[in-house]
């Protein structure tokens, strides 16, 4: 009995573990399947995904596209506004009370005197040389050798020269008609016109260019119109040409301010150790005042600009001082390596500190503390400053000194004068 319970049991937990199989089979077959349902539409939403990215990316660099190109017109609207308004058509004033368009010619020799001489010139030719060469040509020959048929070719030949010389002047005039007729074309209505514009706009080289806008300016025969310096611009305006006047003194003026540096600088090669010290205090004292000035005209509270004020004047005193007492040169030098950098690194915090958006409680006490700080390097520079005159004290007590020596050796004091007055005069 107990045999058969446990063989029937035995038999029933095969067939539990063969359903726990299939089961499990099936589960898993399920699961396989819809992980790759899964997967396979993971794959289509990331397909879609990089599609719409990529739509997304082509619509915003399109977009980025015509935003550059708007702002670079409008960037080259504002330069052309700015340097002589190339887009806008110019004028010039010639008195009382009348404009003309800008590049306006007054006349363009040639344009109709040209063909006109070229015409006569080839009219002249036609008659007075052929008539020349035929007369010339058979009194050679002997057929016509009288006086009359010589002196007919020599009348006829010089007309016949002339005409030459007008046919070839007409060609010239007209053919510079015509390329000033095109260059006008280009200038008018602008502000000025560059060289090398023109040059790209014709089929002429350089130097003819040159040589006909020369002769244009020279006999004044464009309103208004000079070449700059350089050859390379021809200014139509009055406008144009104050801005070139304002550009060149600038120039000139950074020229001339180079061409001292570099004299100096070139003295100073030779100069005395005490001379160079004296360049350089003087050097390195405006590179800083230049500093504080610049920082002071960015910070906004007017009691700390007050300070940077003073203190402006205090350093440039003590570099006038040390400049004209080479002697305290030496105390100076700390200014430069130690207090001074820290200063600027202070001033730099607290301009930075106003340019926050949110005053906090740590930035107003940061604040305070470098406000405070300002006040105490003032006293430290003003004695600094007091104490630099204490040799130059000391130097100038020594020459009252000695003059009042002189002054009393000599009978010049107001003591020595008054015991004068008490000897007897001397009588004769």
């Amino acid at each position: 009995m107990s045999n058969q319970e446990d063989k029937f049991d035995f038999s029933d937990f095969e067939d539990l573990g063969s359903k726990i199989q299939k089961t499990i089979d099936t589960a898993t077959a399920e699961v396989l399947k819809q992980a790759g349902n899964v997967k396979e539409e993971a794959l289509k939403q990331v397909d879609k995904a990089k599609e719409e990215a990529s739509r997304q990316m082509d619509k915003a660099r399109e977009s980025a596209t015509r935003q550059f190109d708007k702002a670079k017109e409008g960037a080259a609207r504002q330069f052309d506004r700015f340097y002589g308004g190339q887009n806008e058509q110019a004028y010039v004033d010639v008195g009382h009370g009348r404009r003309v368009i800008s590049g306006k010619l007054r006349k363009n020799p040639g344009l109709y005197s040209g063909p006109a001489e070229i015409a006569i010139g080839v009219a002249g030719l036609a008659g007075f040389g052929g008539a020349g060469i035929g007369l010339g040509v058979t009194t050679l020959v002997g057929a016509m050798a009288t006086n009359l048929a010589i002196a007919s070719a020599a009348i006829f030949v010089p007309f016949a020269v002339i005409s030459a010389v007008l046919f070839g002047k007409g060609i010239f005039s007209s053919s510079r008609a015509r390329r000033v007729k095109q260059y006008s074309q280009i200038w008018m209505g602008k502000q000025y016109v560059m060289i090398d514009d023109i040059e790209s706009k014709v089929r002429w080289n350089r130097k003819k260019i040159m040589k006909d806008i020369h002769y244009l300016t020279k006999k004044d025969l464009i309103i208004g119109a000079q070449l700059d310096e350089g050859g390379t611009c021809l200014l139509l305006t009055d406008e144009s040409k104050s801005q070139y006047e304002n550009a060149m003194n600038a120039k000139r003026v950074r020229e001339e301010e180079e061409e001292r540096k570099r004299a100096l600088e070139e003295a100073m090669e030779n100069a005395s150790f005490e001379q160079k010290e004296i360049y350089r205090i003087k050097k390195e004292g405006q590179d800083y005042l230049k500093q504080l000035a610049d920082i002071k005209a960015q910070i906004k509270s007017l009691d700390v600009t007050a300070k940077i004020s003073h203190m402006e004047v205090l350093a440039a005193r003590i570099f006038v001082c040390a400049s004209e007492h080479p002697e305290s040169i030496s105390r100076t030098d700390k200014l430069f390596k130690y207090y001074f950098p820290s200063v600027m690194k202070l001033l730099n915090v607290y301009e930075d500190m106003e340019k926050q958006p949110i005053q906090g409680e740590n930035i107003q006490k940061s604040k305070r503390e470098i406000e405070e700080s300002l006040d105490t390097i003032n006293q430290a520079l003003e004695k600094l400053f007091d104490e630099m005159f204490q040799n130059v004290a000391m130097d100038i007590s020594s020459d009252i000194q000695v003059l009042e020596v002189m002054l009393k050796q000599d009978g010049l004091t107001e003591d020595e004068l008054h015991a004068d007055k008490t000897e007897p005069m001397l009588k004769f």
